[in-house]
Order: C-alpha cells, then structure tokens, then sequence
C-alpha cells in the first residue's frame, strides 16, 4: 500500500514540506486507507470494489497535498525562510572552504609524504651540484 501514496510524498516534498511530517503523513493515510477498506468490506463490498470506495472517500492526492501545503508550520524551515537558508548555507560552504585543503592533506598523507621526499632530495642533489660547480668557478 504505501506506493499508492509515492507520487502524493514526491509532490509534497517538491513542495519543501519536511520530510518527517511527509513520512508521517504516508503513514497515517496508509493506515486509514486499510481502515476504510476493512469498513468497505464490512459493509459488503468486494476486494476490488472496496479499494475503489475506500480511495474515494479518502479523497484525491491533489487535495490531501493542497491542504497539507497550505498548513505553513508543516513547511520546511529552509522554504519557509528562504532567505535565512541560503544566508546560511552561504556562511557554511564559506567557514569550511578553509578547511579543505587541510582534509585533502590527511587524507593523502602517503602521497604528500613521497612527493615531500622526492622534492627533498631533488633540492638536495641540485644544491650539491651547484655547490660544486660554485666551487669550479672559484678554482679557476
């Protein structure tokens, strides 16, 4: 029963309501769906026709999606405060930009070691041979 419902969930979170009340709203639908059908069977309604009459009176995902959209406190934070959101999110991506190439480094530490390695005894042998030669020069 609950893919009955994905395409109202899909809508209402496109819409920015929460995903936690979107999840309960699922839910709940699904266990009062499988309530009205237990109620349409009682009253003698077959399998089929009893899903039919248990779906109408539930009513239509467009209207169940339009009064939940209409309710502001079911509203995510971030689309009920756009621009809070972004302000934050901007501050975020800002306060950790810093912090990157420090997270790249501990995470190739093998690497930048090598690479570190190889510049040290590249700086060590060029050093020596421009020594050397230094020292032709003076010798002549």
């Amino acid at each position: 029963m609950p893919e009955q419902f994905e395409a109202l969930r899909l809508e209402l979170l496109r819409s920015g309501v929460s995903p936690l009340y979107v999840e309960r709203t699922v839910t709940e639908l699904t266990a009062h769906l499988a309530d009205l059908e237990s109620a349409a069977l009682a009253a003698g309604f077959a399998g089929a026709e009893a899903e039919r009459v248990a779906r109408a009176t539930l009513g239509d995902d467009r209207a169940i999606a339009a009064a939940i959209c209409g309710l502001p406190e079911l509203l995510a934070w971030s689309t009920r405060y756009p621009r809070a959101a972004y302000c934050l999110q901007s501050a975020a991506t800002i306060g950790t930009l810093p912090g990157l190439p420090l997270v790249y480094c501990i995470e190739h530490r093998p690497e930048l070691v090598r690479w570190g390695a190889a510049l040290g005894i590249a700086v060590t042998i060029v050093g020596s041979m421009m020594a050397a030669l230094n020292s032709l020069i003076v010798l002549v």
